[in-house]
């Protein structure tokens, strides 16, 4: 079973997700769309709704690297506007995506091809009992198999070149799984396809969803074992996709990113194997997203003669420092060598994935645990490693495992989807022949567990000097190998609740004894990580202040461990676990759920394992709650005695800050570098040069009509034109409470959504830094009656969790509901929402507890919670600066010009590190006088006018029937009525200034004018931001300004700063919401100023093809692929019934249409070549644009530009 689907993770983290290209998760380059769903899909510790102040991360040791790019929407404040371009960010190491990458989506969006890191794609599996069934097949002919039906258990779609190894009925996911084996070359093919009489429109098990068209999904994978860090795996995923036989144009990859309906278009690599998969809910689009995948990886140009370009632009190569400045090195002199620079995708990305202290951590602790087998090396590439690569090598490691015999292919659709998919591959495979060598060559042995006593290491990491000339903490972290065979599956299932039971939530034994300690500043390690052939364990801190601290960390997590491992668990932390793990399992992940199947598949499948072990589950939990119900935490107590206490194969790291490292790096990279070129002779210099001509000249070059004709492509035709629209149904004072219900009947497979919100905008302006730390104790907190431990445990018993969280949203003023225009930025909802989840046998218990979080918490004696709380976040935001700058640097852009969008700044963004700080100095120092504040402020929302408060409501119609009563109960009975003081009617934001815009005008003024600013941390790469206004308040934005922002990004940007100049990511991103437009660059190698230049260009471009008449000719091909591309942006995935619920509420609090959605999309779909050029001449006349960089001390100290510095270390 895979410990991967569904929420959000609110444990200690390995490394923080997100962030890259543009703003999703870590990618290669990603597109990504402004969807409403993004959440990481993680079968360990996961809330639904992260306590403001948290950071939302996944966490896993190992990495997988992705060609996705990153999304900067992570912060918890969504305002989910419909209309902003969908290309802006979410990071991941790879290509690019609109929908949210796997680990922002296993609900919603795409990335391409990346390195992800492992959180970010996390798939683990629980696996269970293996039904292998011996059955017939039957044939069909394509047009023919959608009309067949078969009952749970029948055989499912047969093909002449494949035998059925086995297929049986998953009543888990009420879908048949088929396990074929490609006759002529042994290839597997895994299908998986709902029924969706069963579950609604969008089936497969778990939570179900409302949306007509459900995701199909295809994948490929290969067992890529690596044998050193040169990185070739991770290359090799970026190489395959830049052109193949059938299509040869440079990138198809970037052609489907500006023109596919995908709602997933990524790789990833694994430590060791490498995964292309893709989905999409347009059936002709998904056979073209499915077609160029098995040309690429079958085909590709990158190891042939004419693709010799590929590793030099994806991998590695020398460029002659400053050759994009003066033209190229055209003429050089060979008596006067130029001094030379590393550059290529990659080893950018790479360098910024170094960068990162967590990361660095990750990637040390994985080499030393594994000093025997390929997890030893980093299949992403270590930055001085890389440049070592050849060509050679590259070669032979792609014929060595991208064959059909070393190869695994899933898909998720209906019969007619398989029966083609299974078509399709079998036309490319079986010319290829069986080779037994590629599937033995690949093989992935155990790590014996040899060390006889824990293996110690201490290490640097790059840190930035303070202003007291201080740095960074040390940082400490304990890793066990914990298996040497394959677990059974009760074992993996234990596990996973273990894990849950030790550090699943802040109140879990293990987690708050470390941060009760104050030896450190935030919980890392990740806890279990189950995704690869063996299964790892870490825990430890970072922000230790000494020596010392490191010592008595490591004693304090053993003599832990040593305690529990006494004592054991109590019959409420057990059922809380178990109930969480349980209920996860059984509600999934949303609409992409054959991602998920695919890729926690593979946790077994990888290793030659029954896929099905990893899916199922039944058995495995029954097994396990008897046990429980019979001995207790025996289980457990024995786990953690066999695996962790009485385990020495363990790897003790620290890490320690330097605040040299940097630039001694700096000074090897050049010192490699000249060493290379010393042994040149002038003949191999000369060469250097000249390819270095050759690949500039080849991607400024424009492919010919006729290559380009060959990428697939979709019409105008195939789009649908109507919106997809979510039931809603509104009850205004329901049952005489004041209060508004809102309904929403959608297929929830039994599964209670409910919302609470309510007005916060009686809270002073003064007060609004204290919102976070009010909502982390509403989220952490115990009773007046209940610790916070049974309290928190009593959640997880009873409901499928429960959390606070802070809503800012901009509405429309009245009157603007069918329009797009720029919000004047003063009408806006303040809210605080509880928003939980239950079984329908379950609802009362959910409601006491939203009385219980509302009404009972014991603010009083929370002063060491909310310390830990807050130690943890601050030191979380510092290193999601150095991570994903670009989503900071784009925000503190944005802020600048909107007063609401600086309230989001102020709390979320760089700022909020000086006011958290602050805020953590007034909880150690006045202690009675802050809670005060905060009680005060509690009192002053429960107390609030009715009208500000609603309650939304989404499930199915029996699960509505059933709340409706209890919902009724609890507004009139469960919440406080003060009759004596009647609080003053709450306005209607839509028609006045919101309380807190003027202070926030003043003190945008004072502190964040429209100026250029640098944001200062260690990296080895940078972050480069620029914005300015493009449309006034009240102008009306046109649809098309979506589809030229999209062009852009997938175009130029994607061309220039990323194919050319080496930047992991870059995008444009424009929201009509406030008028702003923003171009940005993730883990970017370049000086600031080069890309700065670059930026400057990008109305140009836009020009130039429109005056060269490239948006013109062929019948405006270019045109409707940029609109297909955005209108696949807009859609995104299906939704789950969660996210159904949520998206039509906060539609219908924005004041936003049907009308208006209907408007915005025809909009698009009406794009003409006269609108790109308004966009490019509005571009070249923004109004006071201004820049914010994300960068090292030493590249502000190269530039001639005057900034205003922050240091953000």
């Amino acid at each position: 079973m895979s410990s991967s689907y569904g929420g959000v993770d609110d444990r200690p983290k390995a490394r923080e997700g997100g962030g890259g290209a543009g703003d999703d998760e870590e990618g290669w380059l990603q597109v990504p769309g402004d969807s409403p769903r993004r959440g990481p899909s993680s079968l360990h510790r996961t809330n639904d709704g992260p306590e403001e102040g948290e950071a939302r991360s996944l966490s896993s040791n190992q990495q997988a690297f992705e060609i996705g790019d990153v999304d900067d929407d992570d912060e918890d404040y969504d305002d989910g506007d419909e209309y902003e371009d969908a290309s802006d960010d979410e990071e991941s190491y790879g290509l690019t995506d609109h929908t949210p990458t796997l680990a922002q989506h296993l609900s919603g969006r795409t990335t391409l091809l990346a390195w992800r890191p492992k959180e970010a794609v996390r798939c683990i599996s629980i696996a269970l009992i293996t039904v292998a069934l011996a059955v017939g097949v039957f044939y069909a002919k394509d047009k023919d198999v959608a009309t067949l039906r078969r009952p749970p258990g029948a055989v499912g779609v047969g093909h002449a070149a494949y035998d059925t190894v086995h297929s049986s009925w998953l009543s888990e996911y009420e879908a048949q799984l088929t396990l074929y084996r490609h006759r002529a070359t042994g290839a597997e093919y895994l299908a998986f396809v709902p029924d969706a009489t069963r579950n609604g429109p969008n089936a497969g098990g778990g939570g179900g969803g409302y949306d007509p068209k459900p995701d199909k999904v295809f994948g490929v994978a290969f067992r890529t074992k690596p044998e050193s860090s040169t990185g070739v795996p991770h290359i090799l995923e970026h190489s395959v996709l830049c052109g193949s036989r059938k299509y040869p144009s440079r990138d198809p990859f970037a052609h489907l990113l500006k023109g596919s309906l995908n709602t997933f278009l990524n790789a990833m690599t694994y430590p060791d194997r490498t995964v292309y998969p893709v989905a999409s809910r347009n059936r002709a689009d998904f056979r073209n997203l499915m077609d160029v995948y098995l040309d690429a990886v079958f085909h590709p140009r990158a190891v042939e003669e004419e693709g010799w370009w590929v590793l030099r632009q994806e991998g590695w190569r020398y460029d002659v420092v400053g050759a994009e400045d003066d033209g190229g090195s055209d003429g050089q002199q060979l008596a006067d060598r130029s001094e030379f620079e590393y550059k290529g995708v990659v080893f950018s990305e790479m360098k910024g994935a170094y960068s990162d202290p967590e990361d660095l951590l990750d990637r040390i602790t994985q080499s030393l645990l594994f000093p025997d087998n390929p997890y030893h090396f980093d299949s992403g590439g270590d930055p001085t490693i890389i440049p070592t690569l050849t060509r050679e090598e590259f070669v032979a490691f792609y014929k060595k495992y991208y064959h059909p015999t070393n190869a695994r292919l899933f898909v998720a659709g209906d019969e007619t989807d398989v029966y083609h998919a299974l078509s399709s591959a079998d036309r490319y495979m079986s010319p290829m022949g069986y080779n037994p060598e590629s599937r033995k060559d690949s093989y992935i042995n155990y790590q014996p567990r040899k060390f006889k006593k824990p293996l110690r290491e201490r290490k640097p990491f790059a840190a930035a000097a303070n202003e007291e000339g201080g740095s960074e903490g040390h940082m400490l972290c304990v890793t066990w190998l914990l298996n040497t065979q394959p677990l059974s599956p009760l074992m993996e299932l234990a596990w996973i609740v273990l894990d849950d039971i030790l550090l699943g939530k802040p109140s879990s034994p293990l987690r708050k004894a470390l941060e009760d300690s104050n030896l450190g500043e935030e919980t890392i390690g990740g806890g279990l990580d189950d995704e690869l052939l063996q299964s790892t364990f870490a825990i430890g801190m970072k922000g230790l202040e000494t020596r010392e601290d490191v010592n008595s960390l490591e004693d304090l997590i053993m003599d832990t461990l040593h305690k529990l491992d006494s004592d054991g668990f109590s019959e409420d932390e057990i059922a809380a676990s178990l109930n969480t793990i349980e209920f996860r399992l059984r509600e999934g992940g949303g609409g992409l759920r054959g991602m998920e199947i695919f890729l926690g598949s593979l946790a077994k499948w990888n290793y030659d394992m029954e896929p099905k072990e990893a899916l199922v589950y039944e058995d495995a939990l029954k097994q396990l709650k008897d046990e429980t119900d019979k001995t207790g935490s025996n289980i457990f107590q024995q786990l953690m005695h066999d695996s962790l206490l009485g385990n020495n194969h363990r790897v003790v790291l620290e890490l320690y800050p330097s605040t040299t490292l940097e630039e001694e790096q700096l000074q090897d990279a050049k010192i490699q570098i000249s060493r290379a070129q010393s042994k040149m002779s002038d003949a191999e210099y000369q060469q250097v040069v000249d390819d270095g001509i050759k690949l500039k000249e080849l991607q400024e070059t424009e492919e010919t009509p006729e290559v380009i004709a060959t990428n697939p492509a979709l019409a105008i035709s195939d789009l649908d034109p109507n919106p997809t629209e979510y039931p809603i149904h509104v009850e205004e004072n329901f049952a005489k409470s004041g209060v508004r219900v809102i309904l929403h009947e959608v297929e929830s497979s039994g599964i209670a959504y409910v919302d609470i919100g309510m007005d916060i905008s009686m809270i002073p302006y003064d007060d609004v830094p204290l919102l976070p730390s009010l909502i982390s104790l509403l989220n952490r907190a115990g009773t007046r009656e209940m610790a916070d431990s049974d309290f928190r445990n009593y959640i997880d018993k009873v409901t499928g969790g429960v959390g606070a969280a802070l809503e800012i949203m901009s509405v429309k003023p009245n009157g603007w509901d069918d329009d797009v225009k720029v919000l004047p930025g003063v009408n806006m909802l303040t809210m605080l929402f509880v928003r939980g989840k239950c079984t329908t046998e379950r609802i009362p218990e959910l409601f006491d507890v939203f009385r219980k979080v509302l009404t009972e918490i014991d603010l009083d004696n929370a002063q060491e919670i909310l310390h830990n709380a807050l130690k943890s976040n601050l030191s979380s935001k510092k290193s999601s600066v150095a991570s994903r700058g670009h989503s900071f640097a784009n925000q503190r852009i944005r802020a600048r010009y909107s007063a609401r969008n600086f309230i989001d700044e102020k709390l979320y963004g760089v700022s909020s590190i000086t006011s958290n700080a602050a805020v953590l100095e007034a909880v150690e120092s006045d202690w009675d006088t802050f809670v005060l504040r905060l009680k005060k402020m509690l009192e002053a929302i429960l107390n609030g006018n009715r009208e500000g408060m609603l309650l939304n409501l989404t499930g199915d119609r029996s699960v509505l029937d059933a709340i409706m009563p209890e919902a009724e109960d609890f507004l009139l009975n469960g919440l406080p009525v003060d009759l004596g003081n009647p609080a003053p009617p709450t306005p209607d934001f839509r028609a006045v200034e919101h309380p807190w815009i003027a202070s926030a005008k003043d003190e945008m003024i004072k502190s964040n004018p429209v100026r250029d600013e640098g944001i200062v941390v260690s990296t080895q790469v940078a972050y480069v931001g620029e914005g300015g206004r493009m449309y006034d308040v009240a102008e009306s934005v046109k649809g098309s300004v979506s589809v030229v922002s999209h062009y852009l990004t997938t175009g130029y940007m994607w061309d220039v700063i990323r194919a050319k100049n080496g930047a992991y990511g870059a995008y444009s991103r424009f929201s009509s919401a406030d008028g702003i437009a923003t171009l940005f660059t993730y883990r970017d190698p370049n000086a600031p100023e080069a890309t700065l230049e670059a930026f400057h260009a990008a109305a140009d471009s836009v020009v130039r093809d429109y005056e060269s008449s490239s948006l013109t000719r062929d019948n405006n091909a270019e045109i409707t692929t940029a609109i297909v591309g955005t209108i696949g942006d807009l859609d995104g995935s299906a939704l789950s019934a969660k996210s159904a619920g949520w998206v039509a509420l906060t539609r219908y609090l924005r004041g936003e249409s049907a009308l208006c959605r209907q408007r915005w999309r025809k909009e698009i779909i009406e794009t003409t070549a006269n609108d790109f050029q308004d966009y490019a001449r509005q571009l070249k006349s923004w109004r006071t644009p201004s820049i914010a960089i994300v960068a090292s001390q030493s590249a502000f100290d190269e530039m001639e530009r005057e900034m205003s510095l922050i240091q953000a270390g």
